[in-house]
């Protein structure tokens, strides 16, 4: 397994600014968004694989290299999962808003950027599970697709990676621009996710491959990520504003997998009119 990652000169902030200015230019850029997020959180990324190198958890990932993306792209396999699974879970996200699995494409994005520096495969495999646990993580948290789903799971990621400049960057971006709600209470909803993610194991290292059959619930709770009700005392926040590149395409709606698989049950999830009751 080897240890290089990087070659020294490679300029983080240069980088990350050339490609923010392309993410917000006149026309939205999707693929900059990820040289973005790489140059802005390198030195986390850096710590993190060597955190990953030095656990027996980690070190047996980047031995194997599983493809994770494999399944979760894989819709008929997604479909056998049991209902209230993780991976019934995330197929639910993924089909409620007609996104696809993944964020970034490894061979036109990913793969470049890691071969233009020279890094090592392994950290390469990083890197990219990384992306791919993107709406994973969306999941695990309960966080929707819309831009207030995405504050929440930006700050649950942030307290996953500690000190990070990708994630502090576009969390004050988002906090700044996203509609729906008043800065405090985006910046409630951001540090209460960031609590919620510092708390929960290194989710990095969690075999996803195994997991996706388990109920969401226990994946939760081995995993030690807090339920919603804990973490994010006033709900959670949602935003129908959209930034204004993506055409005419109708915002995301509120998701709420446990009240769905309520609803499908026979359950009435509606809160009473005395209001919501504890316990």
């Amino acid at each position: 397994m080897g240890t290089h990652v990087t070659d020294t000169t490679y300029g983080q902030w240069r980088t990350g600014l050339r490609a923010l200015a392309h993410v917000f230019g006149l026309r939205f850029n999707h693929d900059k968004v990820f040289e973005a997020v790489l140059a802005f959180g390198f030195p986390t990324f850096q710590r993190e694989y060597r955190k990953l190198r030095e656990s027996p958890e980690g070190r047996r990932l980047l031995e194997d290299k599983p493809d994770l993306m494999a399944l979760l792209g894989d819709g008929d396999y997604l479909a056998t999962l049991p209902p209230g699974s993780l991976g019934a879970a995330y197929r639910d996200f993924l089909r409620m808003h007609r996104l696809d699995a993944g964020v970034f494409d490894a061979a036109d994005v990913i793969q470049p950027i890691v071969e233009r520096n020279g890094w090592d495969p392994d950290f390469g495999y990083m890197i990219h599970r990384g992306t791919v646990l993107h709406d994973v993580f969306h999941v695990l948290g309960g966080y929707g697709p819309d831009l207030g789903g995405e504050i929440g799971n930006l700050g649950f990621t942030h307290g996953q990676l500690g000190n990070c400049r990708t994630t502090a960057v576009f969390g004050v971006i988002a906090c700044a621009i996203v509609g729906g709600g008043s800065w405090q209470r985006k910046r409630q909803y951001w540090n209460e996710a960031v609590d919620r993610g510092r708390a929960a194991r290194i989710l990095m290292a969690a075999p996803y491959e195994e997991l996706l059959g388990r109920p969401l619930s226990e994946v939760r709770e081995l995993l030690q990520v807090a339920p919603a009700s804990t973490a994010h005392p006033d709900g959670h926040f949602y935003s129908p504003w959209q930034l204004p590149v993506g055409g005419d395409a109708d915002p995301f709606e509120p998701w709420d997998y446990e009240a769905t698989l309520m609803r499908a049950d026979g359950v009435d999830d509606r809160i009473p009119a005395s209001g919501p009751t504890t316990g």
